[in-house]
């Protein structure tokens, strides 16, 4: 394949390309990683030649014997044949994945200009394919201070594995990144993949021509100084699964990364430079100036507050579209959504995040994930920068999983009576159950009106989907032959709602109950065979002095292990009661920020140190959620007690405690020898993930963003790095040959804080 030009260049302005002709590499390409940090030392080295980003993520490591070229495509091979390799700290293990990688340190690098790739993914669980930016030769001792991600395959959390398209920018001022539906499948034949680079100012992402997304300055450091690119196909294993495909026993045997093209086009006179063996001058006039590209306003992010949990009619959500510059709005745009409504536009103008807000009507459609599907420009309504260029707004459709639209609105669904049949008399204790199709809260105190002349008065049930009321057979009641719900009472203030507000239909309430008869006197319907028990009820107590019992709860399995970063785990809680009539709640204190707790029952997501279940949610199943972003093994211990309410006397019994302990994530091998330290290297740079889908954090296995700690201080963090690297440098200075132990004590005296410090970093070699 031979690429066209990129809008905005001509092939006067092609100042390199890589046709990957004949049968072997040119002298451009090594067949390992490595990195300016790494002096052009392969990363993890086993001396053999191969090379890995390291990290508990990769299931790969790349050898040369799976590099070749043949037919004018560099093909990159994935097969399942274990082979020894050393992972991030020196440690020797076994990969399950044999792969290949190509780097161009020392050779081809290039500082600007529009650098454009032809690609073929490979499909497969655990397909791992990486089109990537790290410092050169040229980049003198700036070290490993930026990582540029042209694509990384694989990724989910948007649409499909195969269509998805992801980008990131690391540096020493932060990070930016997203995963996008391409709505194209990117493993079916080739693609290509491309960014316009203006050092120090921007770089744009592009997908066959079509910008995807752009940075500028104003959001993150952008690069200027010589970079290399590196291609590999990596394989992720089971501990990337909350992100990324994984390693099963589906993934094919062998699997194939091919590219056939790789051109540069820069601008002559712009400033922007080039080394390597396939470089051809500009043609252009050396004389030209150089042009300053004109940043197309585009949406960069969305966001959407509450971010997860079900939404009712009446309830309102944000959503705020961020761009990568400020933005002037006319008219009122309006955002659709998959749900049948649309957010309207509320303010924001003049700013880059604008922001929008729609409320549930009862009309919307059930949604499990709700969308924005689309930006309407209606009636002249606009969205533009400073200078009069309108926005590309193809960045604001996204899908916010987790966040569920269920606008219908409470109602009661049945209606029960304890007991069912048989005679009440005067003294007996009639117990009515209204059931409803979500949960409700109480407030006063609404009563039933029966057909006997009495009311039943509430007694409990508030925030499940079952309300209890009572009543107490007096003398002065009708004889019936049949009760009878007449009515439901809010008197006094007294209301019945859902979470959101929302009042209930209590039409359903209206009730007969066939056979349940009330004899109040020696005429009633049905002649009682032993006339005393009208006033001597056999079991008096039971009936009028109704007291709680206490309840058991029930764990599965005490020790628990979860994966961070939207990694889940059932609590395996139950709970029991012998009295139908008890109130029964669990109690759960000890629950960290980072993770939540969400029920089967309604959907309901709950966080905090101190959070209150029902028994019908928590018997409905409780799954745990982890949103952990740091490299630590925290243990969290979650103390659960179940209570009883007796709903009449208000008598409480409580269960004793009970515990769940939650590692979190799974604890890895460590080794904390000088030198462990000293080989750990680059692959330090590549444990964390990059975040994808709705602003979270997603580790990337070349990502240079410091793992975050939930409970460790700024000042912690940099003292134990500061510790840490003192340990390395005193272990480097007896190394004659290999470091200049100086240097990188220069650069920790200079660093600003821990992520500073990682960018030096060595791999073993």
């Amino acid at each position: 394949m031979t690429l066209s030009a990129p809008a905005g260049f001509t092939s006067s302005d092609l100042v390199y390309e890589e046709s990957f002709s004949g049968t072997t590499l040119d002298s451009d390409w090594h067949t390992y990683i490595t990195s300016n940090a790494a002096d052009g030392w392969p990363w993890n080295t086993n001396g053999s030649g191969g090379s890995t980003p390291g990290g508990p993520y990769n299931a790969d490591y790349d050898m040369p014997s799976q590099v070749s070229v043949s037919d004018g495509t560099l093909n990159l091979t994935a097969i399942k044949q274990p082979i020894s390799g050393v992972n991030q700290g020196g440690v020797t293990q076994t990969f399950p994945i044999t792969s290949g990688a190509v780097s161009s340190y020392g050779n081809f690098e290039f500082n600007g200009g529009y650098l454009q790739i032809s690609m073929k993914a490979p499909s497969g669980d655990g397909a791992w394919p990486g089109l990537w930016l790290m410092p050169g030769d040229g980049a003198g001792s700036s070290g490993d201070n930026f990582e540029l991600d042209i694509q990384e395959g694989g990724f989910t959390g948007s649409g499909p594995a195969d269509q998805n398209f992801s980008w990131h920018l690391h540096g020493p001022s932060g990070w930016v990144g997203d995963t996008i539906d391409s709505g194209i499948n990117l493993t079916a034949g080739f693609h290509t993949y491309g960014i316009n680079w203006v050092p120090g100012e921007s770089i744009t992402w592009y997908l066959d021509g079509k910008q995807m997304a752009q940075v500028t300055s104003a959001q993150v450091a952008i690069p200027d100084e010589p970079m290399q690119l590196m291609m590999n196909l990596g394989v992720a294993n089971s501990n990337a699964s909350g992100w990324h495909t994984a390693l099963d026993g589906s993934t094919p045997s062998s699997m194939q990364m091919l590219v056939d093209e790789v051109q540069l086009y820069q601008k002559a006179g712009s400033g922007d430079t080039v080394t390597g063996a396939n470089v051809t001058p500009s043609t252009t006039s050396s004389t030209q100036s150089p042009t300053t590209p004109t940043i197309q306003p585009a949406v960069t992010q969305v966001a959407a507050s509450p971010a997860t949990g079900v939404e009712h009619a009446g309830d309102a959500i944000t959503m705020t579209v961020a761009f990568n510059k400020a933005v002037t709005v006319t008219g009122a745009p309006t955002l659709s959504l998959n749900d049948g409504g649309t957010a309207s536009y509320v303010s924001g103008s003049g700013t880059s995040a604008l922001t929008f807000r729609t409320t549930v009507a009862s009309t919307d459609k059930d949604t499990s994930a709700l969308a924005i599907t689309g930006v309407n420009l209606p009636s002249g309504a606009s969205i533009k920068d400073a200078s009069g260029v309108a926005a590309n707004l193809s960045g604001a459709v996204k899908t916010f999983s987790g966040l569920q639209i269920d606008p219908v609105l409470p109602a009661v669904t049945q209606a029960t009576a304890s007991p069912g049949t048989g005679t009440e008399h005067v003294g007996d204790t009639v117990t009515l159950t209204l059931g409803f199709n979500e949960a409700v809260k109480v407030s006063g105190t609404p009563t039933l009106s029966l057909n006997n002349g009495a009311t039943a008065t509430y007694v409990g049930g508030s925030g499940t989907s079952a309300l209890n009321f009572r009543t107490t057979v007096a003398s002065t009641d009708t004889n019936t032959s049949a009760l009878a719900i007449t009515g439901v009472n809010l008197t006094n203030g007294a209301s019945i709602k859902d979470a959101s507000g929302v009042a209930a239909n209590l039409a359903g309430a209206v009730k007969t109950f066939s056979g349940l008869q009330i004899a109040t006197s020696s005429t009633a319907p049905t002649t009682p065979t032993t006339p005393t028990t009208t006033t001597a009820p056999t079991t008096p107590t039971t009936t009028t002095t109704p007291s709680s019992i206490a309840p058991v709860l029930t764990i599965a399995d005490p020790t628990l292990k979860v994966n961070g970063l939207g990694g889940t785990v059932d609590l395996g809680v139950k709970v029991t009661t012998t009295d139908p009539n008890d109130v029964v709640t669990v109690n759960v204190t000890g629950l960290p920020r980072y993770e939540t707790i969400t029920d089967k029952l309604d959907g309901k997501t709950f966080s905090g140190k101190n959070i209150t279940l029902t028994a019908a949610q928590v018997d409905s199943g409780l799954t745990l959620q982890s949103n952990y972003k740091g490299a630590a093994h925290p243990v969290a211990t979650l103390t659960l007690t179940a209570t009883a309410k007796d709903p009449v006397t208000g008598a409480v019994t409580t269960a004793s405690p009970q515990s769940i302990t939650v590692v979190d994530p799974r604890p890895a091998t460590a080794t904390t020898s000088l030198e462990s330290l000293a080989t750990r290297g680059p692959a330090l740079l590549h444990e964390q993930r990059d975040l994808v889908a709705g602003g979270a954090r997603t580790w990337a296995p070349h990502s240079l963003a410091a793992a975050d700690h939930p409970t460790a201080t700024g000042t912690a963090r940099a003292s134990l790095a500061s510790q840490s690297f003192a340990l390395l440098n005193q272990y480097l200075a007896g190394k004659s040959g290999r470091v200049d132990s100086g240097q990188i004590v220069a650069v920790l005296s200079n660093g600003a804080s821990w992520d500073h410090d990682t960018y030096m970093t060595r791999p073993h070699h």
